[in-house]
């Protein structure tokens, strides 16, 4: 199996939640840090109600001023298809300079409370408004990953089954999305879950990529990325300084894995990136100043 791995790196998660808002500027002047540093595949922001994610509010203006670079993977989280027509107008208005946004990010919960909290609609919903984002995405050029949220459980007490997990991938890869991805919302997975989970939908989705967007304490974070790549993993989702979590999950954030550890891990054990700890020492250091700046009590 292959030892190349791919990072998606994350602003857009590290910076949701902050309580104070970033100037426009100042995110994309990390993004551009980012992709200087040989970044190439960046979650950078959300194409949602400000209302609900305030910080996501000028998602359109970032991305107008972010460098384009060769090989750019841009990926938008999009909650609905209006969040899609968005996403696309952004492409048809920027196109003709070569900026374009690659992907459309769907949320899809395997668990009922947090599809609501997270896109205030039902699971039955959801599944229509994503059939809905795939077609306008795809007539668009527009790639659509699904983000299988909550798929190692739950922080709600409510039943978690692994079949669940599958038979959503299947749906997903059914539906022409061109990646999956399995997240550990609140960080509340096992080493076990995460290598037996990932194996089982691998198996069950031979036709699409599958990767993992793991939130983790630091003390956790070797185990349940070893237990990925054991069962085949070589996409992860990670964010510098390991900043965010998802605002909507519930009151105590658990942070995205951080870059830097990840990438050392990754050459401890002799796995091949596209780019190094020593690229990334700016752009770690001001994630941490963003988050002293930004980050604290509104």
């Amino acid at each position: 199996m292959s030892k190349l791995v791919t990072l998606t790196e994350c602003p857009r998660d590290a910076f949701q939640g902050f309580p104070k808002f970033i100037p426009t500027e100042q995110k994309t002047a990390y993004m551009n840090g980012l992709i200087k540093a040989g970044a190439r595949r960046i979650d950078f922001g959300s194409f949602v109600s400000p209302k609900a994610v305030p910080q996501m509010a000028d998602t359109a203006a970032v991305f107008e001023n972010i460098k384009q670079a060769e090989g750019l993977y841009l990926i938008g989280i999009v909650a609905n298809l209006r969040g899609a027509e968005g996403l696309v107008a952004c492409n048809q208005k920027w196109g003709h300079t070569g900026r374009k946004i690659s992907a459309a990010g769907f949320p899809l919960s395997v668990n009922e409370t947090f599809q609501k909290r997270n896109t205030n609609r039902s699971l039955e919903e959801a599944w229509d408004e994503l059939d809905m984002i795939v077609d306008t995405c795809v007539e668009e050029n527009v790639e659509v990953v699904g983000y299988l949220s909550m798929a190692f459980g739950n922080p709600y007490k409510e039943f978690h089954d692994v079949k669940m997990v599958v038979d959503f991938a299947r749906r997903l890869q059914n539906m022409g999305v061109s990646c999956i991805q399995l997240a550990d919302t609140v960080g509340v997975a096992s080493a076990k879950q995460i290598g037996d989970t990932f194996s089982l939908v691998r198996a069950a989705v031979p036709e699409v990529p599958v990767g993992v967007h793991l939130h983790a304490k630091p003390a956790t974070v070797r185990d349940k990325v070893r237990a990925a790549l054991d069962a085949g993993c070589r996409l992860f989702d990670s964010a510098v300084g390991g900043i965010g979590g998802c605002p909507f999950a519930e009151d105590e954030l658990v942070g995205n894995i951080d870059t830097i550890k990840l990438l050392g891990l990754l050459a401890e054990w002799g796995y091949e990136t596209k780019y190094k700890v020593d690229d990334l020492l700016a752009s770690a250091a001001e994630s941490q100043k963003l988050m002293r700046t930004y980050g604290g009590a509104a």
